[in-house]
């Protein structure tokens, strides 16, 4: 099968940042150091598994692109007023700047987050080929992250994605320098097919013989029965 071609470029002034890269380079230092069972007996019987050999969990991380922060942002905490202020070395830069609150409508806030709205300036372009969209969003399974970016699905195959604001909201109380290089976006292309749904008895017994089956298996029957290897460069 042929591999689709994701296309990627940045703004010609910031021409030396690091274009998206595949996500599998970011894996967190809490997940690398993370044994496959909850103690050094690497038997199964032995042991809990943790969420290391679950795949599904796995390949939420490793799949698509990560675009890491390109300049380092410190947040200034206000200890009297829980008021964050964020600055940067760069002043022409302008990373992040704030919404008025009634442009988040009635969206509810996200608890553990201040509810002032920023927008990042992202200096990004991208386009896929005819057909695909990409999700964006805060990369997954990454609640160790400062922030929270909200999730978006942009068709980037008539036009590329061109730079723009992306919505972000800063954890509470949070005090500090957010490193460049931090993951800040996961990037994830996906085929527009027009879908229905239906209700349907035999996917019934089709899933009872699976569950049967690895039931069965110490370790792993997903991954070798079920799991389809993806594969971003």
């Amino acid at each position: 099968m042929k591999n689709k071609k994701i296309k990627f470029a940045v703004s010609e002034r910031l021409w030396d940042i690091t274009h998206p890269q595949p996500a599998k380079q970011y894996l967190p230092e809490w997940f690398k150091s993370t044994s496959r069972f909850s103690n050094t007996d690497e038997n199964p019987l032995n042991s809990l598994k943790t969420f290391k050999v679950c795949m599904p969990f796995t390949d939420s991380l490793i799949s698509g692109y990560i675009f890491e922060l390109w300049a380092d942002l410190y947040v200034i905490l206000d200890k009297n007023t829980g008021i964050q202020s964020v600055r940067w070395k760069e002043a022409e830069d302008h990373i992040l700047s704030t919404r008025e609150p009634e442009q988040a409508g009635h969206m509810p806030p996200f608890k553990g987050y201040s509810d002032v709205h920023y927008t990042l300036s992202h200096p990004l372009y991208l386009k896929t080929p005819p057909g695909y969209s990409v999700i964006i969003t805060q990369p997954f399974n990454r609640p160790d992250l400062p922030f929270y970016a909200l999730t978006g699905i942009v068709d980037t195959d008539k036009y590329p994605l061109f730079p723009g604001n992306y919505s972000l909201f800063l954890k509470e109380d949070f005090e500090g320098v957010i490193k460049m290089g931090t993951p800040l976006f996961q990037i994830i292309p996906i085929k527009r097919d027009n879908w229905v749904s239906e209700t349907s008895k035999e996917i019934l017994a089709e899933g009872w013989r699976a569950s049967s089956k690895s039931v069965r298996t110490i370790i792993g029957w997903y991954r070798d029965h079920a799991w389809a290897k993806k594969s971003y460069k």
